[in-house]
């Protein structure tokens, strides 16, 4: 990733770097929270942090890629989602479960419903179905782990908590809501459209998962450092 030359103007090799660097700083604060947060604050701390060690791991393998070939695949970011979405939305889980009882079976059923969300895009990506069914699909289990964020025993945990966490499961709640929308748009305009891993595609992807992964992430770690000082 830092053995090869690029200039300021090549955007795509810039954004692939910094996210790569931004993902490691993320993890590396998540990881040192669990130092400082109460005990019950530690699983949702580590999860968010090892979803962003996941991500910089791939931007680093990403940008090396890139500034040696000038290519990227969608395949390779599929792999690290595959990690990331089921760690990301059992952070949300263990969150709410700091303020109460939540039943085991939510637990199960968002991992399912992550892994399937990826799996659906992955399907049309691959060609193995029609591109736009596999978009269609996932955006169902993607409703449906919203579903369990708003209406279900995760809502129903926080609604009686703190003002802290209320409002960081508040947050958390809305950058899954208008943040993950990125993906299967872009998932549209890259094989739907056809307009393939092109550099703003690239870009946006990228751009977007400091929404969608190192944000929410940080939130996690601030509210559990409220919690315990």
């Amino acid at each position: 990733m830092f053995t090869s030359l690029y200039t300021s103007s090549d955007v795509v090799a810039s954004t692939l770097t910094g996210l790569a660097v931004m993902s490691l700083a993320a993890a590396l604060i998540c990881f040192l929270g669990l130092s400082w947060s109460n005990e019950r604050w530690r699983v949702p701390s580590a999860l968010v942090g090892a979803a962003c060690l996941v991500t910089s791991i791939y931007y680093a393998g990403a940008a090396g890629y890139w500034n040696s070939a000038g290519e990227a695949s969608a395949g390779v970011r599929f792999s690290a989602w595959y990690s990331v979405h089921p760690l990301q939305v059992a952070a949300v889980y263990f969150f709410a479960r700091t303020q109460g009882p939540v039943p085991v079976g939510v637990f199960w059923r968002l991992i399912c419903a992550a892994l399937l969300m990826v799996f659906g895009r992955w399907l049309g990506d691959a060609s193995f179905f029609n591109p736009t069914l596999g978009a269609l699909l996932s955006i169902a289990f993607w409703l449906y782990i919203l579903g369990e964020m708003y209406f279900g025993a995760m809502a129903e945990a926080i609604r009686k908590s703190g003002r802290a966490v209320t409002l960081g499961y508040f947050w958390i709640r809305l950058l899954m809501t208008v943040g993950w929308a990125i993906y299967p748009i872009l998932h549209f305009v890259d094989i739907v459209i056809g307009v393939g891993q092109s550099s703003g595609v690239i870009v946006l992807y990228s751009a977007f998962d400091i929404v969608n992964l190192i944000i929410p992430s940080l939130i996690v770690v601030a509210v559990a450092g409220q919690d315990r000082y």
